[in-house]
């Protein structure tokens, strides 16, 4: 029998919504119907079945996490990739993809000791026309050359410090986690395929996250800990080393409140605290995820 190989690896060349992003890991698209129809047997032994609402949805994980709030912000177009076809000569040996209006309604940021930083985004693909199959929301051209706009990964690979409210020092950060849920809506009505209707909104908005540490300090006989869930509502420092002696990077996110502690101590290793946080936000100046009162702030360090 003749060897066929169809095999791809290597997503590559990012740019999602006008935004390139760099340090390609994952690339997770998920497809199909949401909902079918089944008819009553009525004496029939087999049910008649019709299927509706085609989706294109998935998750895309990078490094090129100070990207993560254009994400959200970025103006919707395309989400255009390569993969790397296995076996093939390399000027005709890749797959290009186009994902259709592809709406981002989450991003979850991940820093933890020992690796690089992540940035996932999930998102829904919007049909243009109610003719718009899955097939046409992803797009694919076979036997591409090389993408030449390849974009490097912004690294990052350690907190070295971060501070509560100004004044609360927490050492050993051994791992943060912040994520931003957008509420999803979508549609598919009258001659729709698929969802022609699909929107991420601003209002409802969820940003939590968690930060692990070592710290079991103890000041006026409250442990680090302590002090963070009986603090007084602050803004969250977080200072992190970048790659290949690149400028530190400094994340704030305001309005901090801290809700319980799970410490855990034993054998022969480092006691270690894990604590959960929300963003609250303020009545008289509300927070946005664009304008003068951000979420979050992505910064370079001083």
């Amino acid at each position: 029998m003749t060897t066929i190989n169809r095999r791809v690896f290597s997503p590559q060349a990012m740019t999602i919504n006008g935004i390139a992003v760099g340090g390609i890991l994952t690339v997770a698209i998920s497809e199909g119907h949401d909902n079918a129809a089944r008819s009553s047997p009525d004496g029939f032994q087999v049910q008649v079945v019709d299927k509706f609402d085609q989706f294109c949805r998935g998750t895309i994980t990078v490094q090129d996490w100070p990207d993560a709030i254009s994400l959200l912000t970025g103006t919707l177009s395309t989400c255009v990739f390569w993969e790397r076809k296995s076996g093939t000569p390399d000027a005709t040996g890749y797959i290009k993809h186009t994902l259709t209006n592809p709406v981002i309604h989450k991003i979850a940021i991940s820093i933890n000791k020992g690796g690089y930083a992540t940035v996932s985004a999930d998102f829904e693909c919007r049909a243009a026309s109610d003719t718009d199959t899955l097939a046409v929301m992803h797009a694919m051209l076979d036997s591409q050359a090389a993408p030449t706009a390849l974009v490097p990964a912004l690294g990052g690979w350690r907190v070295v410090s971060a501070v509560y409210g100004g004044t609360l020092n927490l050492y050993h950060v051994t791992g943060f986690n912040f994520s931003i849920t957008l509420p999803l809506i979508k549609d598919s009505n009258d001659a729709d395929l698929a969802y022609t209707a699909v929107d991420a909104c601003l209002d409802g908005i969820q940003a939590t996250g968690s930060i692990n540490f070592q710290d079991s300090g103890i000041a006026t006989t409250e442990l680090t800990s302590q002090q963070l869930l009986l603090a007084a509502l602050g803004n969250l420092v977080i200072t992190v080393k970048q790659a290949q002696g690149a400028t530190n990077k400094v994340i704030t996110i305001m309005r901090t409140t801290f809700l319980t502690d799970s410490g855990n101590s034993g054998g022969n290793v480092y006691a270690g605290h894990s604590i959960p946080f929300e963003v609250t936000n303020n009545l008289t100046t509300p927070l946005t995820l664009a304008g003068t009162n951000k979420i979050i702030v992505i910064s370079d360090a001083a």
